[in-house]
């Protein structure tokens, strides 16, 4: 299998990580993250904030009451926080691949119950499950706080005494 085209691999990583930043996940992790936080987030997190603290109606809440979800006063604060660590979590890209098998699951629930009521959210649900899929697979990137706590454990080969 070819692994590589061209000159030695060592000679296109440069020695500086941030060389390996646009060779790796980490621009599509980065920009998903700050792409869902921005977009759905934003305004998710004050309201389901004053949801629970305030009782102030929210509308997560009444759309997955129009779902049909069981326990809707449960699910949608439960959402906002799962999608709060995904988006925490792929931006500093701490426990990628477990967050987005989390996000994976939030995915196909939002296209299995909302299929019909808001059938234009469908494809942007298949493209943050396509993106999760991929950050499963692929993990995290060159530029994460996973590579960060993984230089200090690697074990150097000990030397031979001869």
């Amino acid at each position: 299998m070819i692994e590589q085209i061209g000159g030695s691999s060592a000679s296109r990583r440069g020695d500086h990580p941030l060389g390996a930043l646009f060779q790796t996940t980490a621009v599509l992790r980065i920009g998903a993250g700050v792409l869902l936080l921005s977009r759905h987030l934003w305004q998710a997190l004050p309201a389901a904030h004053q949801f629970i603290w305030k009782e102030v109606p929210w509308a997560w809440k009444t759309a997955f009451e129009d779902a049909g979800v069981p326990y809707p006063h449960l699910v949608a604060p439960a959402v906002a926080v799962v999608l709060a660590l995904v988006c925490a979590s792929w931006i500093l890209g701490f426990l990628t691949r477990f967050f987005s098998l989390l996000f994976m699951v939030v995915a196909v629930a939002a296209l299995l119950v909302d299929r019909h009521a808001h059938p234009e959210f469908g494809e942007l649900c298949w493209l943050y499950l396509i993106i999760a899929f991929t950050l499963c697979l692929f993990g995290s990137g060159a530029v994460s706080l996973d590579q960060l706590f993984q230089l200090g454990s690697r074990r150097k080969a000990p030397r031979s005494t001869f």
